[in-house]
């Protein structure tokens, strides 16, 4: 239905999607849902795109009627429209996403038993089936010994936070005396951010005070940047179409002025971990020059805590989520050293 294919629009519209038979990327520019590969002709050259792929890429499409089309963004910004089965995503599934956390948690010990273990099955005669193993039915041989090979340690590099040097002891986790961090801005030379707080419906009675205590901590910093003690402008969301239309029809109604920054306490629907109109709403406000900041009220319900321990993950959260703001604003956080025995120019993937 309509609601359905606006959707699907607003989920992969600018997304980046894999084309499996040349492995290229490409931006998601519209989704026609009333062409096929056998309906839709391809430009100056009088066949369909099932045809072209046949003739000029040698694939037989199994599914040449099925719609929609994937229009994407070719050379010269010039439209090239994909059939969905040559078409995947590259992100993860939403269920595995959420798991990453606990995957990255194990321990090399623990890392290491889960290996023997595999290893244990796979070694011959370690299944009583016939062929005495997985790996020699298939003519592999697995030799009873780990490869060794040189790890080099590298110092902890000098961490300062808000000019002030992280010891070495808590290097590991040095985020708390961020916290701290005072930046002794000038009283004069400080910029009110005008906030405009989008909160889902589900937590009305407490937007409120998580903007104070957001505002707050903001505050407490002395950074150049400042939020005041009420919002510019409120936007009541909903799921989905009605998150993002929300924000679209107030942008699009009111009349804004400078420094506006937009504070986005999303609640996703039950049973996601994410909000799925995160992609649109990060996109709309981005074209339109707004900086912005999720809160995820899934993780935590920042206006509900039942005991001290809630209270504490809530304070760590919104304290990362200040900082933030900060540093999309402009303040430099924290920053590093690259230690010596690291060879110059490097790229770190973290």
């Amino acid at each position: 239905d309509a609601k359905t294919i606006a959707a699907t629009k607003r989920r992969w519209n600018n997304e980046v999607v894999i084309a499996t038979y040349d492995k290229r990327c490409y931006s998601i520019m519209d989704i026609p849902f009333d062409q096929s590969p056998s309906s839709l002709p391809v430009q100056g050259l009088g066949i369909s795109h099932a045809q072209y792929f046949a003739q000029k890429k040698k694939i037989t499409l199994k599914y040449p009627n099925a719609k929609p089309m994937i229009q994407v963004q070719g050379r010269n910004d010039q439209p090239i429209y994909l059939p969905a089965e040559v078409v995947c995503a590259n992100e993860l599934d939403p269920q595995i996403r959420a798991k990453l956390p606990l995957v990255a948690s194990y321990t090399p010990r623990i890392r290491h038993e889960a290996i023997e273990e595999m290893r244990r099955y796979l070694l011959p005669g370690a299944q009583k089936s016939q062929g005495g193993g997985l790996l020699p039915a298939l003519g592999i041989g697995l030799l009873d010994e780990r490869v060794v090979v040189n790890v080099t340690k590298l110092p902890l590099p000098v961490i300062v936070a808000a000019g002030v040097r992280i010891p070495e002891g808590q290097g590991g986790n040095w985020a708390p005396l961020t916290a701290k961090a005072n930046y002794n801005a000038n009283p004069n030379k400080v910029v009110q951010m005008n906030v405009v707080v989008v909160y889902h419906k589900s937590i009305k009675s407490s937007y409120q005070s998580v903007y104070k205590r957001v505002a707050d901590m903001i505050r407490h910093h002395n950074a150049t940047y400042q939020f005041g003690s009420k919002p510019f402008g409120v936007v009541e969301a909903g799921d989905m179409n009605q998150h993002w239309g929300a924000i679209e029809r107030y942008f699009g109604g009111t009349k804004l002025p400078d420094n506006v920054f937009v504070l986005d306490l999303a609640r996703p629907p039950r049973g996601q971990s994410n909000d799925p109109a995160y992609g649109a709403v990060k996109c709309f406000l981005a074209k339109g020059g707004f900086l912005s900041q999720f809160v995820n009220f899934q993780t935590h319900d920042h206006g509900r805590s039942r005991d001290a321990r809630d209270e504490k993950k809530s304070t760590t959260i919104l304290s990362g989520v200040a900082r933030q703001i900060l540093s999309k604003c402009g303040v430099r956080v924290w920053w590093v050293t690259i230690p010596k025995e690291v060879p110059l120019p490097a790229v770190f993937v973290g």
